[in-house]
């Protein structure tokens, strides 16, 4: 098996990067899909190490780990719309007490497993969303007007998750979180281009098939918390 036949070439990666043209060209949609796995798993190396010291502190799985640090910052700055319902410092301790369970395993090894089950989750969750947004955006190409079939489409696409490798500087105090975003907007434009190159849209259209889906996201989101705000608003006032 060559590995030139799961991954696109690092000079495709840097022309992509760079918007040429030609970095979207002449890639499967084999070697973007080993591109998207190899990369969420490069990103979620730091995270990985993080989460695996943060869980081996405490000696605790990392959701339990994560669990109590919510209860801690939960009893410190109890949120207005919680006190209303419930009280937030039996809440806290509730999720100490979780927290706290005994495990089965060493700690270091019950959070080695965790944080690691987590690093996993990187690359998955980085295709799940590759294939579903990349789904939703060509069916907006389709109604744009464009012809593009879905293998060109998605081997051109995946070049975007390139930039998204500064999310794994996310643990980093403050620089962290302005790489964050700019991986992230960066991304965009990568896949903005990838969009226009392989459907040969008009900028304008491409660029609008792009941000349709992430505006349906963001109204389903919003939809989703209002009913789940309207739930526990129901929830309580049975009680």
């Amino acid at each position: 098996m060559s590995l030139h036949n799961w991954l696109p070439s690092p000079q495709k990666m840097s022309d992509a990067v760079q918007l040429r043209a030609s970095g979207f060209t002449e890639t499967t949609m084999r070697q973007s899909l080993g591109m998207v796995l190899l990369l969420g798993l490069l990103a979620g190396f730091i995270p990985f190490l993080v989460n695996w010291e943060r869980a081996a502190s405490v000696g605790t799985a990392l959701p339990l780990a994560r669990l109590g640090a919510q209860a801690s910052l939960l009893q410190e700055t109890p949120l207005s719309y919680i006190s209303t319902y419930f009280d937030p410092v039996q809440l806290g301790e509730l999720f100490q007490v979780i927290a706290g369970l005994p495990q089965p395993l060493p700690g270091w090894l019950t959070a080695f497993i965790s944080a690691l089950g987590e690093w996993i989750n990187w690359p998955l969750r980085w295709l799940a969303v590759w294939i579903v947004y990349g789904a939703l955006v060509m069916v907006c190409n389709s109604v744009l007007g464009a012809t593009c079939r879905l293998q060109p489409f998605f081997a051109a696409t995946g070049f975007a998750a390139a930039p998204l490798l500064l999310i794994g500087l996310s643990p980093i105090p403050c620089l962290g979180r302005v790489c964050s975003v700019i991986g992230v907007i960066w991304a965009f434009i990568v896949y903005s281009r990838a969009n226009e190159e392989v459907t040969n849209l008009p900028r304008l259209r491409s660029l609008t098939a792009v941000t349709l889906p992430l505006l349906f996201i963001l109204i389903a989101s919003l939809c989703a918390l209002a009913l789940f705000v309207l739930f526990i608003y129901l929830f309580a006032a049975d009680f």
